[in-house]
């Protein structure tokens, strides 16, 4: 299942170039990872208060067009990889209406334990909703 998320960009996230800023990326990813978690049925707030984080343990953005001001764009949010310890989305970013890729990256998280931050076999501690994005997976890879 992947997940869009549509975003407009504010003047804010521009640089004096006139173009989004590549800082903002990171921050589109992790809005769109949000809702793709409260898509499949929990949000983040519900998993953190369960006593589970999900620190990000890496990213990566590749630019390949510039998005501008006042542009309408979708983050389409998939995950690439699950594992009991382990998660990874992967990410595009298209202008609204038009389908060449501005940017597309990754970002990896760990499942840990919200106190001690030490690694957690997630699919033991949420079994539930641990099946619901291992089919959600299977059916990104399709």
């Amino acid at each position: 299942m992947a997940n869009t998320t549509e975003i407009t960009v504010r003047y804010a996230e521009t640089d004096c170039m006139g173009v989004v800023h590549h800082a903002v990326y990171p921050v589109w990813f992790e809005i769109a990872r949000t809702d793709y978690i409260k898509a499949a049925g929990m949000s983040y707030a519900e998993i953190e208060k369960s006593g589970i984080m999900l620190p990000v343990a890496g990213i990566t953005c590749k630019y390949r067009f510039p998005a501008k001001y006042d542009e309408t764009l979708l983050i389409t949010a998939k995950i690439t990889r699950l594992n009991a310890a382990r998660i990874e989305f992967s990410y595009t970013v298209t202008k609204k209406g038009e389908s060449a890729v501005l940017a597309e990256g990754t970002s990896s998280h760990g499942f840990v334990d919200a106190k001690t931050f030490k690694p957690i076999n997630f699919k033991k501690q949420c079994p539930e909703f641990f099946a619901v994005l291992e089919k959600y997976a299977k059916i990104d890879e399709e």
